[in-house]
């Protein structure tokens, strides 16, 4: 289901690309992720059986960049085909904005449903339906269709194009955006020229793509080992039970935050390579006066140990973000280290928390640095919101953190100024009504949160709230960054 924010001018939707097995549907992303990301700032997260074939789910976290001011972020996300992972289709199609249909043109294989954008792949190949065929046995209602050889890059950025015209044209009807600036007559013109945007940055076009050989694509698999269990029994009758159905929506929702955790870390590994080479440039300028070396290399040595905590936080034993864990004194961590301040501020409320079975879990990595403020004063707001989620959600629930840096317009009485914000969302079960979360986000009535929201705005930032999949809620507080 679409995410949108207002206060961000941000949307967030999910296009799924559906079909039956081994009909091309992970060549699209793979296509799609190494045409308009050649250098491999984002990865594609592919859950694989041992013979190579799609388990779960693949997933593509891609951003369109500005649609009418809008930040325009897309989940591509696949399924698989095979009869036996009915199950996981429904899990993983619930929620989607938008489907694209991948039809195996042989006609062999004809037995497909109706989608909303279709694509006629493997038309490379001999024995084919004809489009006329094809679209009289799957296209009744003339949807938009596509030829395509994905495994050649054919047609795959026309399809991809056209479902997000689609899904954000329906998006801004639905939700009356035109009065927020996204008008529905012009979202295929606009998503068109951000496309080519897109592909300018990328360096290359579809038609260059399609005529070089298949690169690498940049990917991180997740590959069952071959004695293992299946993931989805081919059998039985806990297939389409509930057990199932909630196995299977926290498996995914479990690889969906990993993924995220992985982009970010691409994210800052690719920030801080930058500034690093951009202080090894102006070291090396002979024009460059002597005085500022000093500075310079302190510059190095901070952006190379921010990197190393980074990876530390990567590698650590427990293969994953530890929970807070009881006792007085506040976890260890380097000075200025948000994660650290996260666990201390949990310590100093460990007893009401333990009282209702309430844990907390830091995702935050390590090194990550503070918002603006006093570590006193962040402490003590991070401590007040914490302590409120902790009587707010039910008991024995889990509260988890993350954190990431976001530009956010801000409009003042000099028009509109874009500054940098810290982002930390506490995701938790959905314990707050509408009312309360607009109230709270105008600054009306704090709620249940009392005098942590003064706190954050003593600190110069806001809340907002984002629905999760399953009914869950995430807690956003925005900072102002260092």
């Amino acid at each position: 289901m679409v995410q949108f924010n207002f206060a961000e001018r941000t949307i967030k939707a999910k296009v799924v690309y559906y079909g039956p097995a081994q009909s091309g549907k992970t060549t699209n992303l793979e296509h799609i992720h190494r045409l308009t990301d050649p250098a491999g700032n984002n990865r594609l997260i592919s859950l694989n059986t041992a013979q190579d074939r799609t388990l779960f789910f693949d997933l593509l976290p891609f951003s369109l960049g500005a649609i009418s001011g809008y930040d325009f972020k897309v989940q591509l996300y696949t399924v698989p085909g095979q009869v036996q992972y009915n199950a996981t289709r429904r899990v993983v199609l619930a929620g989607a904005d938008a489907v694209v249909f991948v039809a195996d043109s042989r006609r062999a294989v004809l037995k497909e449903k109706l989608p909303l954008v279709l694509q006629y792949n493997k038309q490379d190949l001999p024995d084919l339906l004809s489009s006329a065929e094809l679209g009289k046995a799957l296209n009744p209602w003339n949807r938009r269709a596509f030829p395509a050889v994905a495994s050649q890059g054919e047609g795959v950025m026309e399809t991809f194009v056209a479902v997000v015209q689609e899904m954000l044209a329906a998006i801004a009807v639905k939700y009356n955006l035109k009065e927020k600036g996204l008008d529905p007559a012009a979202v295929p013109e606009t998503v068109a020229e951000a496309f080519a945007s897109v592909l300018r940055r990328a360096g290359g076009s579809p038609a260059a793509a399609a005529g070089e050989g298949p690169a690498p694509t940049a990917r991180i698999v997740i590959a069952a080992s071959s004695e293992a269990p299946p993931a989805a029994p081919t059998a039985g009758p806990a297939e389409g039970g509930l057990v199932s159905e909630e196995l299977l929506h926290r498996s995914i929702r479990s690889n969906v935050e990993l993924a995220e955790a992985l982009a970010g870390i691409v994210r800052e590994m690719n920030l801080g390579l930058g500034a690093i080479l951009s202080q090894v440039e102006r070291l090396s300028d002979d024009a460059g006066e002597a005085g500022d070396r000093p500075m310079l290399i302190e510059s190095l040595r901070s952006e190379a140990n921010r990197l190393r905590r980074v990876v530390q936080g990567l590698a650590s034993a427990e293969g994953a973000p530890a929970a807070a864990t009881p006792g007085p004194a506040a976890p260890s961590g380097p000075p200025g280290d948000l994660d650290a301040l996260v666990r201390s501020a949990v310590a100093q409320h460990r007893a009401p928390l333990d009282a209702r079975g309430v844990s907390v879990q830091s995702r935050i990595p390590p090194g990550t640095a503070l918002p603006r403020g006093g570590s006193e004063e962040l402490q003590r707001t991070l401590g007040g919101l914490i302590s409120a989620l902790g009587d707010i959600v039910p008991a024995r629930s889990q509260v988890a953190l993350r954190c990431e840096r976001k530009p956010v317009l801000l409009k003042g009485a000099q028009g509109e100024v874009k500054r940098d914000f810290l982002m930390l969302a506490l995701a938790h079960d959905g314990a707050l009504g509408p009312d309360d979360q607009q109230r709270i986000a105008a600054g009306s009535d704090p709620g249940p949160f009392g005098d942590a929201v003064r706190l954050v705005r003593d600190l110069g930032g806001f809340v907002r709230f984002a629905p999760l999949p399953g009914g869950g809620l995430e807690t956003r507080v925005f900072l102002p960054a260092s």
